[in-house]
């Protein structure tokens, strides 16, 4: 655990002292929140990322706070931590769309510069969906076990639609700290500030369809399409960028994702399975619409190139 006195020392804090001890202190700076990483080339890529998110310019973030050497990151006895900014309140996004599309635009931007030669692209086919449900437990409540071989066949049918899309080429897929949901948009000072995640690199869209879809069932048509607007103003993204997200979008992650944990759950536990399903529905309802709203955007777009 790292010692107060040596991070007070090293970050320049004249008041310091524990909220979580080891993992959040509060200063007269504000509330900073320590992070240990057990991967030095994550930890590395992570301070990267965030310098070059930031130096867009476009929101705040919660970018490593430098020592008073003038590091991001500190080194102690247990190993590498980077100390960040916390900030609690949610960003509120009405009438604000432009600001978190500004934030887009450079995630991605800077996720097309990013190095991601060892990575992979997560791809799902539709063999991989139907074992996951043959290896459902054979005591399975069979109105689940009927509902989720129904949903199987919808399933197979989104998957194929998403393949008759062109695959964007690897070499072209950014490399991103994978979005989680609109709560990582807080507000400080009447600013967005950005948490970002600091998982392990994304190669391609998926997470940022995801956030997408989210968006759209929050936002609804009208303000998502001005979201849309927004981000394309930008001027970087061709219609490629804008097809590999639908493409993501059109692939039923939600559908896999929901077999697996009704297997863990096990045929001991049917209620578990039954909501479950209840919110696989309304994520397949959110991705539909995504869809509809995504492809009517890029069909009015053509038009206007047409034009």
């Amino acid at each position: 655990m790292a010692e107060l006195e040596q991070l007070k020392a090293a970050y320049g804090f004249d008041k310091a002292e524990w909220i979580v001890k080891g993992e959040k202190l509060s200063t007269e700076k504000g509330i900073k929140v320590l992070r240990r990483w057990e991967n030095n080339q994550l930890m590395n890529w992570h301070i990267q990322w965030r310098e070059a998110v930031d130096n867009r310019g476009v929101c705040l973030t919660n970018r490593m706070i430098r020592t008073m050497d003038g590091d991001m990151a500190f080194l102690d006895l247990q190993g590498w931590l980077t100390l960040h900014d916390e900030v609690t309140s949610l960003f509120s996004y009405e009438g604000r769309e432009h600001e978190l599309a500004e934030l887009t635009w450079a995630a991605i931007t800077v996720g097309l510069k990013m190095d991601g030669a060892d990575l992979k692209r997560p791809f799902l086919s539709e063999q991989e969906i139907v074992d996951a449900v043959r290896k459902l437990p054979a005591r399975t409540d069979p109105v689940v076990m009927s509902i989720m071989k129904k949903t199987l066949s919808e399933a197979v049918s989104r998957l194929e639609k998403a393949d008759r899309l062109t695959r964007l080429e690897e070499s072209r897929l950014p490399v991103i700290d994978p979005f989680t949901g609109m709560a990582q948009g807080r507000e400080i000072y009447g600013q967005l500030f950005w948490t970002f995640s600091g998982r392990f690199p994304e190669k391609g869209l998926r997470s940022a369809a995801s956030f997408m879809k989210e968006c759209c069932s929050s936002f609804g048509k009208e303000r998502f399409t001005t979201f849309l607007e927004s981000l394309d103003n930008s001027g970087v993204f061709d219609e490629d960028i804008y097809l590999e997200i639908l493409r993501e979008a059109l692939v039923p992650w939600e559908f896999l994702g929901t077999v697996e944990q009704i297997g863990k759950a096990g045929p001991e536990d049917p209620e578990k399975a039954y909501l479950l399903l209840e919110a696989m529905y309304r994520e397949w309802e959110q991705s539909r619409a995504f869809v509809l709203v995504l492809s009517e955007w890029l069909d009015g777009k053509r038009e206007k190139v047409a034009n």
